[in-house]
């Protein structure tokens, strides 16, 4: 249960909607007040009901001298509640691209100078908003006419010649080009952190909230309920029908084996030892037991019966060849990101992948 949640000098107080709750929350501001010296303006402050009437929030926060807040709303520059699949909802990210963009500034700039502003300031202006939510391909395309013109230095609907294609200017500088980064890529990379987030368990405070909403299974989200995290997972499975697939490259590096589960777990090889073994695995009664388990035991020891001749005594034989090399150690076990060398997720490594809307 999420009571509170403070960020620098701004405060969010969450709980169920009765007056004694807002009453004691008032207390405890106004304890705050008398004891650090420090006045809360309550007149600047907003009162946000969720599923309750119009009449009743403004009704109570009349009685408490506030503000009342309705969603859509910004919350540390970032649009919650409202439908951020429409493309109107992006207006405002486009216009602060145009508004960084002066007469001035395009023609007077060399070429270099367009290309290091565009990197810096035109690639980092939507970042924080592309960072939670799926980007409209007609959102996208509209931010790279802007980006694009501004490069080739054309005002308005002026033609100019281009001496420099632009998926050149997008590409990878491994790839001979100049290293700009689509910002189709760049949104799907960065929606794709939380997912990495996700799966490596950092046991953040987001972290156990999506845990205990949606569980630990990534195919398990909810299909008739319209997330935030849905759309998120939804995504990175539809750029997988696509013939990216993000997932594979977060692997199990293995230490001393009590995170990892044995059967369910890509820890070995390209695929669960689940899938391989199909025969073996039917014969387990501890289908969750983990890799430390497995391996410190007697391997056996969970089967139901022993492996009879045949089909179930040849895949039980593989098995084993497959695993008796292994070696634990004391080190606790981590996810890994094999398109790095640290092992470490970086956005860079997707931006790099010149995926295309």
């Amino acid at each position: 249960m999420i009571s509170h949640l403070f960020y620098a000098d701004d405060a969010v107080f969450i709980g169920e909607w009765s007056d004694n709750n807002l009453t004691r929350i008032m207390q405890i501001l106004h304890c705050f007040s008398l004891s650090s010296g420090l006045k809360i303006n309550i007149s600047k402050s907003h009162l946000l009901g969720v599923g309750v009437p119009r009449e009743s929030a403004n009704t109570t926060a009349r009685r408490l001298g506030c503000l009342v807040m309705s969603a859509p709303f910004k919350y540390l520059g970032v649009m919650v509640g409202g439908n951020m699949a429409l493309v109107k909802s992006w207006d405002d990210v486009i216009g602060k691209l145009n508004s960084r963009l002066s007469k001035w500034k395009r023609n007077s700039l060399s070429i270099g100078g367009r290309l290091t502003l565009l990197k810096s300031v035109l690639g980092s202006t939507p970042i924080y908003s592309m960072s939670l939510y799926k980007v409209p391909k007609s959102v996208l395309h509209s931010m790279e006419v802007i980006r694009r013109k501004f490069f080739y230095g054309v005002n308005g609907d002026d033609t100019k010649i281009t001496w420099v294609s632009w998926p050149k200017v997008l590409a990878a500088k491994e790839y001979g080009g100049l290293g700009v980064s689509s910002f189709y890529a760049l949104n799907r990379a960065l929606l794709f952190k939380w997912i990495w987030r996700f799966i490596s368990q950092d046991n953040s405070l987001w972290f156990r909230v999506i845990f205990s909403i949606h569980g630990s299974n990534l195919s398990s989200v909810d299909a008739f309920h319209t997330s935030l995290w849905k759309s998120i997972v939804w995504e990175v499975f539809s750029l997988n029908s696509q013939g990216i697939d993000l997932l594979s490259h977060c692997r199990i590096r293995v230490g001393n084996g009590y995170r990892t589960r044995f059967w369910k777990d890509k820890w070995i090889g390209d695929n669960q030892l689940c899938h391989i073994f199909p025969r073996v695995y039917a014969l387990e009664t501890a289908k969750e037991s983990s890799v430390a388990e497995k391996l410190n035991g007697s391997f056996s020891d969970s089967f139901r019966r022993n492996a009879r001749g045949g089909v179930e005594e040849h895949q039980l034989a593989q098995l084993r060849l497959l695993i008796d090399p292994v070696i634990l150690s004391s080190s606790v076990d981590r996810w890994v990101w094999d398109l790095s060398s640290d092992g470490d997720f970086h956005v860079k490594d997707i931006r790099n992948f010149e995926v295309i809307g």
